[in-house]
This record gives structure tokens, C-alpha cells and sequence, in this order.
């Protein structure tokens, strides 16, 4: 059986599943269940909008979709629709020109070195949601289950241990550093990827840490003056 034929990509505030509409429904719920499982700790502790395109699903369908996951991904589903909105290519006009607000995401984050910064002083608790248009600097410590969402770039003076996302518009040159990067869910734009199931070694000192997107893959190393 062909995964493929399902895709997850992730969005802002959620995931998008992608299905072949030549796919059976039965096939692609085993899909689903099979990637989600397959993902193990992924999915846990987020809260998630989930949309679908491809396939049309009955309303039926939808719920033995949402309940799939709502059971299987360990996240908390706020809801699943289909996605309607049109790919960003196909938001210019006639004349070939682009929307104003994709000018503005532009001009404003075509790099790290630009634009607004949020400072946030105090410490991330679980379930706090801390979300920016810009560039977002933390002066303290994110626990598990909370979360970051930044359209510029991501500092945390701190542990970073809850769910980030930097790059939020899809700006794959945006970066997170922390000075104890150990986040459940790290995404960058609309690449992903997640702790792995070990814990890192304990240490007696922080080791600052950065991550950033290269060929479509989070890479993570160490932050280090040079001596």
C-alpha cells in the first residue's frame, strides 16, 4: 500500500491532509491511522485545526476521520474541514501581480534579519499560547505543552521544552534557537519535526542550540562562540 497517496503538511495553526482522489475511503483511513500511529509522540500534546483536500469525504466520512485521530494522534482535535482556500499561486491577479498581503510577508521576513520582535518575559506554561506577527524572543522557559507561533524567528533565553513554530508565513530562513532546545514539536515554516523518543543526555551546564531548515529538513547544532 502506497502512503503516499496521504500526505500530512503542516499549516499554522494545524495540519493539512492531503488525499488522492482516486484512493478508496477505506484505503485511506488505514493510511491515516497508519501514518498517525507511525508518528508515535509527533502529535502529542498539540491542539490542532485539521483540514483535508483532495478526496471528497461525506459528513460521515469527516467523522470517522476526526474521531480516527481524536483517538489514535494523542492531540487535542479542535476540527476537521475541508480546505477550500486556494494555493498561494493562485491568489495573483490577471496581470500576474501579487496580493498586497503576500507583498507586506515579503518585504517583511525575506530573511532573519528583519522585522518586528515580540519580547516575552516570564515563563510558558502548559497550555499557553504565546503567538506573534514578527519576531518572537522569550525571557524565560517554555514548558511541555506550551507553545510558540512566530512569523519571524524564535530565541528562548531558556528551556524550550513545549511546541514552536517559527516561519509561521512560510519563511523557510527563519530560525529557533534556545539556550536547552528540547521541544516535543519544532516546525519552520511548514517543515516538521519533532524530539526523538530518547531524552538527551543530562548536562551541568546549557548548551545553546539552533535550528533551520536545509533541502526541505530541520537541522539542528550547536550554538557556540568561536574561541
Amino acid at each position: 500500500m502506497d502512503e503516499a497517496n496521504v500526505t500530512f503538511k503542516g499549516s499554522l495553526h494545524g495540519l493539512t491532509i492531503i488525499l488522492k482522489e482516486e484512493d478508496g475511503f477505506e484505503s485511506i483511513l488505514e493510511q491515516i491511522e497508519r501514518k498517525v500511529v507511525s508518528a508515535g509522540k509527533f502529535f502529542k500534546g498539540a491542539s490542532l485545526h485539521v483540514k483535508y483536500r483532495g478526496k471528497k469525504l461525506s459528513k460521515d466520512q469527516e467523522d470517522r476521520v476526526f474521531n480516527l485521530l481524536a483517538s489514535k494522534s494523542g492531540a487535542r482535535i479542535k476540527s476537521l474541514t475541508e480546505d477550500t482556500e486556494e494555493p498561494p499561486e493562485a491568489q495573483n491577479n490577471i496581470s500576474g501581480q501579487t496580493s498586497p498581503r503576500i507583498r507586506m510577508k515579503d518585504y517583511y521576513f525575506n530573511g532573519i534579519n528583519e522585522g518586528v520582535t515580540k519580547f516575552y518575559r516570564g515563563t510558558v506554561r502548559s497550555g499557553q499560547l504565546v503567538d506573534f506577527k514578527g519576531n518572537l524572543v522569550v525571557i524565560g522557559d517554555v514548558n511541555p505543552g506550551g507553545e510558540l507561533i512566530a512569523s519571524g524567528n524564535v530565541i528562548v533565553v531558556g528551556s524550550l521544552r513545549g511546541i514552536v513554530h517559527a516561519g509561521a508565513d512560510g519563511n523557510k530562513d527563519a530560525i529557533v534557537v534556545a539556550l536547552n532546545l528540547q521541544p516535543t514539536q519544532l516546525r519552520i515554516a511548514d517543515v516538521i519535526t519533532r524530539s526523538p523518543d530518547d531524552e538527551k543526555d543530562s548536562r551541568n551546564f546549557l548548551v545553546p542550540e539552533l535550528a533551520y531548515v536545509k533541502d526541505n529538513m530541520v537541522y539542528i547544532e550547536r550554538f557556540l562562540p568561536q574561541r
